[in-house]
């Protein structure tokens, strides 16, 4: 099993949480390496921590991903691991925080529902499941642990809900909700490239309808494909179809934030 484990959480740096999370991991695994991924995402925005675990899955596959925005700790919800059929093993609450990872992953090999016992661990304290049940369970998977010896085995149609939905053809479209707004602006639409190369088209620009707007924008393999302050589309480090604009921030541009619904059509 792979020991690096990438975690994602709302918890900020300027608490114990994160750091209590690293010592849990590194006492019962220190072989293990852990990369801080994000954790400046808002408090309780299971929409931005599932689309960053979706960038990193798709960046870091090889991983175990432990995403921790939690808003219904201790209320019943279930903490699961799940591993991929390409190999990334998922570690989170089941509120459908890591199901877009799920998707860019090639979706779900097994499912199981972390069983705190079985990991030989202190009862979970009902706030903090990151530190008491979720870290514990990466770092067991991270030292060698199949993931069978430490929950039980669910259905995946059982898991929650993504917070959005991925990309999908309608008639000559391709229809998305916009994910996520980078720090720099740009914004993220929820069709990946095997969506996109799905549609057997090679585009030089985008027609791209976004509430009131109608934009055609050229589509370009990185920022400095146009000049500086124009529209560029592409695949950016998070593989997600971007909007962006050139040393300035499209989301101020358009005035477009995550939840808005995009059609995007391929132009010649």
């Amino acid at each position: 099993m792979q020991s690096i484990i990438c975690f994602t959480s709302d918890f900020g740096l300027g608490d114990t949480w994160v750091g209590m999370c690293h010592a849990v991991i590194y006492r019962a695994c220190p072989q293990a390496r852990v990369v801080d991924l994000a954790h400046d995402i808002d408090p309780f925005d299971i929409r931005k921590a599932a689309a960053v675990a979706a960038s990193g899955v798709w960046q870091l596959p090889e991983a175990i991903h432990l995403v921790v925005v939690d808003p219904g700790v201790g209320g019943g919800r279930r903490d699961l691991c799940v591993v991929t059929k390409r190999g990334s093993v998922l570690v989170g609450p089941d509120n459908g925080v890591l199901v877009p990872a799920i998707w860019r992953a090639g979706g779900i090999e097994s499912a199981f529902s972390i069983v705190p016992a079985q990991l030989n661990f202190q009862l979970p304290l009902a706030t903090f499941h990151a530190r008491d049940v979720l870290a514990p369970a990466a770092a067991a998977l991270a030292c060698g642990v199949e993931p069978e010896n430490i929950g039980e085995p669910v259905d995946p149609e059982s898991l929650g809900a993504s917070p959005f939905r991925i990309g999908y053809q309608e008639g000559e479209a391709l229809v998305a909700e916009v994910v996520d707004v980078d720090r720099f602006g740009s914004v993220r639409l929820a069709i990946s490239q095997e969506v996109m190369s799905g549609l057997n088209a090679d585009p030089t620009h985008l027609e791209v309808s976004l509430g009131h707007l109608q934009m055609d924008v050229p589509f370009g393999r990185t920022f400095s494909d146009v000049s500086e302050g124009e529209l560029v589309a592409l695949f950016d480090s998070s593989g997600w179809l971007t909007l962006a604009v050139r040393l300035g921030s499209a989301a101020d541009r358009l005035g477009i934030e995550p939840g808005s619904v995009a059609r995007v059509r391929i132009g010649g």
